[in-house]
C-alpha cells in the first residue's frame, strides 16, 4: 500500500512539473516587449516583382500602358501601435492603377532580435467583390523598413511579390 501511494506521488509531481515547465508560455514568447520606436511614416519604394508566365498574361491598354509598372513606385507606408502592442501597417497617399481596388491596414505581429524588429503578418486587398489576402515579412533596422509582401491570387500559380525598402520620416 505504501509502495503504491510513493509511485502515485512520484507520477502526480512529475506529470505537475513537466506541465509547468511545458506549458510556459513566456519562455518560448519573443514578441517584442516596447514597439514605441516603431510607430511613424516609412517613406520609400515599392517594386512589383512578376512570374514570367503572369507578365506574358498582362497586355498593354490601347495607350500603351501596362496595368503593372516596369520600375519602383513611390510609395508610404504608417506604423501605428496600440496599448496591446498590436502593431498596424497601412498604405498611405497611393493611388492604385486600377480604379476601385482598396487595400485593408495589415495587423502585424513584431519579434525582436538585438536591434532588430521582425515583422510578420498579412491583410486583405478588396477589388470591388473580390477580396484577396496577402502576408508581409520584414524587418525594421535604425528606421530602415525592409518588407516583402506576397499577394495570393491563385495559390501557388500567381503569388505576385512586392519589395518595399523605404526609411522613416
Amino acid at each position: 500500500m505504501k509502495r503504491t501511494i510513493f509511485f502515485i506521488g512520484i507520477l502526480l509531481v512529475t506529470i505537475t512539473t513537466s506541465s509547468l515547465l511545458s506549458s510556459c508560455n513566456s519562455c518560448s514568447d519573443r514578441r517584442a516587449r516596447d514597439v514605441s520606436s516603431l510607430p511613424g511614416l516609412y517613406e520609400g519604394e515599392a517594386t512589383i516583382i512578376l512570374p514570367d508566365h503572369v507578365k506574358a498574361m498582362l497586355k498593354p491598354d490601347a495607350n500603351g500602358k501596362t496595368l503593372v509598372p516596369e520600375g519602383p513606385i513611390p510609395c508610404k507606408i504608417r506604423i501605428t501601435a496600440d496599448t496591446s502592442k498590436n502593431v498596424t501597417l497601412q498604405l498611405v497617399d497611393f493611388t492604385m492603377p486600377v480604379r476601385g481596388i482598396t487595400v485593408d491596414p495589415a495587423k502585424s505581429k513584431v519579434i525582436e532580435t538585438d536591434t532588430t524588429f521582425n515583422l510578420e503578418g498579412g491583410g486583405k486587398v478588396t477589388a470591388g467583390q473580390q477580396t484577396i489576402s496577402y502576408t508581409h515579412k520584414g524587418k525594421i533596422q535604425n528606421d530602415n523598413l525592409d518588407l516583402d509582401i506576397t499577394v495570393t491570387v491563385i495559390p501557388m500559380i500567381v503569388e505576385p511579390k512586392i519589395v518595399f525598402k523605404g526609411k522613416k520620416k
